[in-house]
């Protein structure tokens, strides 16, 4: 019997170590090389002064069809977050809350916009073309002041983007698989409500105790030496039947997964798929940490603020890290997180460290309408940045896709192609061990 690997899967991140752990999952032996000396890629979790912060996505929800199973079977570490349904919007110079039935009255719509909002089912406008804009899909369906709002929420929220760059079929495909189904978002909404077996419990959600990147350790860890660190790549090279991996030696296998952010696989991946790798859009963001005693920085209990499209603020998004993840401050001390830049507002990272603290400090302070003075402070920078699904995201992965039927075996990972959510990044180790397995 050949020892050598079912799937090699070049990239140690999230994306990487869940095909990894699926594919080990269903009987198969992957192979996971990783450039660094740790796991995790972006989800470096900073651990300084008791403070906890995560740089990248610091949480996700359970159950998950495919994320539970993979996170089962290694066993790896998940904690409830703590009031989490409680979330917030600043607009219009106010903060408003977003909790449970109370939120339908809150004045964070007008009463036209609700009333527009009523009519969503009835909305039978076909849309402008068949790659439509975030802002344009809900304010078709939504009407102007409520989908100009969620557009601009949605885009913060998940892409640091601009809602009117990012396509709503490749960046909220359920969304628009509503509309597709059912003929309106709400009417499609209430029909896979229904047809949810009964009994299936609501998704909440969850924190890594240890951080992202202590789950990602966990998930190495349950590799064991079929995970290499300090193995970087420098090419893939279709040799016959199976896959040539070049770096620190060679390996080879029938099928190989490239898990690597575009900009970075097209480094490594034959000439003419990283010629269509290269097109791929991507925006550099800074998260900033503020730390501090409990009445220094009072911290709201829930989850954290989104900016509407009505402020002057250049802050996207305000999360109450210590408020909903146990473990992230120490002791009567609390921790905040700011992003900003993107492609929604990229000039603002042309400022200095010091001046983005200072910016983040006076920011949040208006948001939460009152001083913060923080003790700690953290600026990080991911120059490489957040994917955006621009418009036309979904004909490039079709031309993606295309090559790849020319490339037997190999397959591409991570949040650059079909998701950003740590959940989509399982739902695509799912059909991607499925792929391979199947090619063995």
């Amino acid at each position: 019997m050949s020892d050598r690997p079912d799937v090699i899967v070049v990239g140690g991140g999230l994306g990487g170590l869940l095909v990894a752990c699926e594919v080990l999952r269903r009987g198969g032996r992957p192979l996971l090389l990783e450039a660094g000396p740790n796991p995790g890629g972006v989800a470096a979790t900073i651990h300084d002064q008791g403070y906890v912060l995560e740089p990248a996505a610091g949480s996700f929800l359970l159950p998950h069809s495919h994320l539970t199973p993979i996170l089962e079977s290694a066993r790896a570490t998940t904690v409830p977050a703590a009031a989490a349904h409680r979330r917030y919007v600043y607009n219009r110079d106010t903060l408003f809350e977003l909790a449970g039935p109370a939120a339908a009255a809150t004045r964070l719509v007008t009463t036209r916009g609700k009333l527009r909002l009523l009519r969503e089912p009835w909305v039978s406008t076909p849309p402008g073309s068949a790659d439509e804009s975030l802002l344009a899909f809900l304010e078709r369906r939504l009407g102007p002041e409520v989908g100009r709002l969620g557009a601009t929420l949605m885009a913060h929220g998940v892409f640091a983007g601009d809602p009117a760059q990012l396509s709503a079929r490749a960046a909220y495909p359920r969304f628009v698989a509503l509309e597709d189904g059912s003929g309106s978002m709400v009417r499609g909404g209430i029909e896979r409500r229904r047809s949810r077996p009964e009994g299936t419990p609501r998704a909440t959600v969850h924190v890594a105790p240890n951080g992202m990147a202590g789950l990602a350790a966990e998930l190495a860890a349950h590799l064991g030496d079929d995970f290499r660190a300090d193995w970087p790549v420098e090419s893939v090279q279709h040799d016959g039947d199976e896959w040539a991996v070049v770096g620190a030696g060679e390996e080879r296998a029938a099928s190989v997964v490239v898990a690597l952010a575009p900009a970075q696989a097209a480094r490594v991946v034959p000439a003419r798929l990283a010629a269509i790798l290269d097109e791929a859009h991507a925006a550099p963001v800074a998260v900033v940490g503020l730390g501090g005693h409990a009445a220094d920085l009072p911290v709201p209990s829930g989850f954290g603020a989104l900016t509407g499209p009505d402020t002057d603020l250049h802050i996207l998004g305000l999360l109450f890290e210590s408020s909903y993840a146990p473990g992230r401050s120490p002791a009567r001390h609390r921790l905040l997180k700011g992003i900003f830049g993107g492609a929604a507002d990229p000039s603002v990272l042309g400022l200095s460290d010091d001046d983005l603290v200072e910016l983040a400090t006076e920011e949040a302070g208006r948001m939460l309408d009152v001083p913060l003075l923080p003790s700690w402070t953290r600026v990080v920078r991911h120059e490489a940045g957040i994917p955006q699904y621009h418009l036309g995201h979904g004909a490039w992965l079709e031309r993606l896709d295309g090559l790849g039927a020319e490339l037997p075996g190999l397959h591409l990972a991570g949040w650059g192609y079909r998701g950003i959510g740590v959940s989509s990044l399982a739902e695509d180790a799912a059909l991607i061990a499925q792929r391979v397995l199947t090619r063995r």
